[in-house]
């Protein structure tokens, strides 16, 4: 584990502990597929911030038991579900865990290896299907989930600073693909499983994204319409996916959520919270936040104007970001085409104590928009 300052210590301490995980990520560990009593359980046994990671990658431990135990009686749908709890376990374990790389990336494995396991058990219909995209000598890995109609449109998901395909991802396509969507979920640089192979750079993230889009063209998967591609990216995302679309014509609309939209130089990374320091320099694979500042910072008003149409929500009690007003303000003048803020003065980062009122509606509009 590595060696923290008085100040990480303080502020990994303030967020690891019951009432500050009570107040700000439960919904996020809600979402994609812990349950309620196993969190409160789980949570309250950590008495130490720094077992965190160990503490709940043994509950995904047990609860990987006890779905293998499962199938081994012939209980399918039970087994399916315990794969994917003990993948939500993993990731809640490993998730802004940026103090020890060696521990955050065993434990994001095992996620990795259940969520296998869960898919083994969907029939071939409803399953995501695995694709590796070639990327500048590796491959972009990521779960295409196909509409059960013909000629539907593609919903592409751009994940943030700690997101993983097998949680957030999953369950973002579960909601898209219930409502007849095309929805792919994918690791970029410096993200989940291809952090290994390719470090984050948010000068040239997009040619990831238009990478993806490519493979589609070149190989496209029969029904899909691929003159009808939307994005959606939700905190480090919510400012990655529309920064692509700018850059990318094929991209006809973009919803983003809580996006960090930009840094400011070395100062302001110095002014982020120091366990998002900490994640910053595990993205980039840099030691310091100096040398990582060629590759973290960035303002999105350097980037081409978005023509395209954007819903983008930003939180006034966003826990993550300094100022975030400042991002939202900074996000609607950049963008040049049609544009909807909803800006939610109560909301936390990713709004995400108003999920509830937020996905229906980004649903909407992306049936608006693509034309659904």
């Amino acid at each position: 584990m590595t060696e923290l300052t008085m100040k990480e210590r303080f502020a990994f301490r303030f967020v690891f502990n019951e009432e500050r995980v009570y107040q700000h990520w439960y919904g996020r560990f809600l979402m994609f597929g812990t349950d309620y009593g196993r969190l409160r359980r789980v949570v309250a046994r950590i008495g130490d911030w720094r077992k965190w990671c160990e503490i709940w990658t043994a509950e995904g431990d047990e609860v990987y038991r006890i779905a293998e135990k499962a199938l081994a009686e012939g209980n399918l749908g039970k087994s399916r579900a315990l794969f994917h709890e003990a993948v939500a376990c993993y990731h809640a374990g490993q998730h802004i865990f940026f103090i020890d790389s060696v521990q955050k990336e065993a434990t994001q494995e095992k996620a990795r290896k259940s969520y296998v396991r869960a898919l083994s058990l969907y029939n071939d219909t409803e399953k995501p299907v695995r694709v590796d995209i070639p990327y500048r000598g590796v491959s972009i890995p990521g779960y295409l989930r196909k509409a059960d109609t013909e000629g539907r449109p593609l919903v592409i998901f751009v994940n943030g600073m700690d997101n993983i395909k097998e949680a957030e991802g999953h369950h973002f396509g579960s909601v898209f693909s219930g409502q007849g969507f095309n929805f792919f979920t994918f690791d970029g640089p410096g993200q989940g499983e291809m952090w290994r192979s390719l470090k984050f750079d948010a000068r040239d993230y997009h040619s990831a994204v238009s990478a993806v889009i490519d493979w589609f063209e070149q190989r496209p998967p029969s029904g899909i319409d691929l003159t009808r591609i939307g994005l959606v990216g939700f905190s480090l995302g919510g400012y990655l996916a529309p920064e692509a679309a700018a850059r990318d014509s094929r991209v006809k609309c973009t919803a983003g959520n809580s996006g960090l939209v930009y840094i400011g130089g070395l100062r302001g990374l110095k002014q982020l919270n120091p366990i998002w320091q900490r994640g910053v320099t595990y993205m980039t694979g840099c030691e310091t936040l100096e040398a990582a500042l060629p590759q973290f910072n960035y303002d999105i008003e350097e980037a081409p104007a978005l023509r395209s149409p954007l819903l983008f929500y930003h939180a006034g009690r966003d826990e993550v970001m300094p100022l975030p007003k400042t991002h939202a303000d900074k996000m609607v003048g950049w963008a040049k085409g049609e544009t909807t803020l909803n800006y939610m003065e109560d909301a936390e980062h990713c709004t995400m104590n108003y999920l509830d009122e937020v996905f229906p509606e980004i649903l909407d509009w992306f049936k608006k928009h693509l034309r659904m």
